[in-house]
């Protein structure tokens, strides 16, 4: 799992240089964003203010940064040094998207491994670049929705169906509303849970049964499941902390590849232990399976 390629689309983008996403369809890093396919509608800072979370988040770190640097500008000493300091900051922030013109836009994304495509939608900035009519407009995006969902790590087809529809699920979240990601992400550890075949009345104690037989992945889970609480009950998640939740939980849903694995094996270590004298052996070779325990 690439954690730099999300973290730099988690936020506004910029067009022209749009990373390659893994593709929904075939899983290759081959998913491209076609710059023709877009189109776009006008719509007010007012109506993004009150729709877009990401919108709104950034539009305050820029204020607490414009204010940041007034203040220093405000504090040096002569006269030349500050006013062209304030003149590059009154410049930079009129040339910066986030206080340009804003659009909803939708698009494709097309795959050059097997050609198949994924639309998107979100909101398109476009700044404002008055000072200099000649020059050319920036251009930002932050994609809201993929159809299909495109994974943030590729789920193996030993993976159960169950705990996939979950996890695609915290996926499609992800890039519009995180908490209501992590919150998928807790029921896909709960689907884990119970196909380890963990009881307990409710999930903290399904993990901490867990780790009577798999101490390792319980250890893994039991932070996760607080940041599935706080999506579930709260408000404070932030993709930052999604994207670590999510790498932790692919290194847990590794078992499943691990298991397979071990029954791929089975013929082979059948075939060397009658080889070289299955009686020699002092191991008994089974693969170890969670026990049913009560809460």
């Amino acid at each position: 799992m690439d954690i730099e390629l999300w973290k730099r689309i988690s936020g506004f983008a910029n067009l022209d240089n749009y990373p390659k996403l893994p593709c929904p369809h075939c899983n290759k890093l081959a998913l491209k964003l076609d710059k023709e396919s877009i189109q776009t509608r006008p719509t007010s800072e007012k109506s993004l203010l009150l729709s877009s979370r990401k919108f709104r988040s950034e539009k305050e770190t820029r204020r607490v940064k414009l204010e940041a640097s007034q203040e220093v500008i405000s504090k040096s000493e002569g006269f030349w040094l500050p006013l062209m300091g304030a003149i590059a900051t009154v410049y930079s922030d009129h040339i910066d998207p986030i206080n340009g013109d804003t659009y909803l836009f939708n698009s494709f994304f097309s795959c050059s491994e097997c050609k198949k495509s994924t639309i998107a939608s979100g909101v398109l900035l476009e700044s404002s670049n008055s000072f200099d009519t000649k020059a050319k407009k920036t251009k930002q995006i932050k994609i809201d929705h993929f159809s299909p969902t495109v994974p943030i790590f590729p789920l193996s087809i030993n993976t159960p169906k169950e705990i996939s529809e979950e996890l695609f699920d915290a996926f499609k979240h992800f890039h519009f509303d995180p908490p209501s990601s992590a919150s998928k992400l807790r029921r896909a550890i709960e689907k884990f849970c119970k196909d380890m075949k963990v009881e307990g009345s409710n999930l903290n104690r399904m993990i901490q049964n867990l780790a009577k037989t798999r101490p390792e992945e319980a250890s893994y889970l039991e932070p996760l499941k607080l940041v599935g609480n706080e999506g579930t009950h709260k408000s404070d998640v932030t993709e930052l902390d999604l994207l670590y939740a999510f790498q932790m939980f692919q290194f847990v849903l590794e078992l499943y590849d691990r298991n397979a694995r071990f029954d791929e094996l089975k013929d082979v270590y059948d075939k060397l232990a009658l080889r070289f004298g299955k009686d020699k052996l002092q191991l008994e070779h089974k693969q170890a399976a969670p026990e049913v325990l009560n809460n």
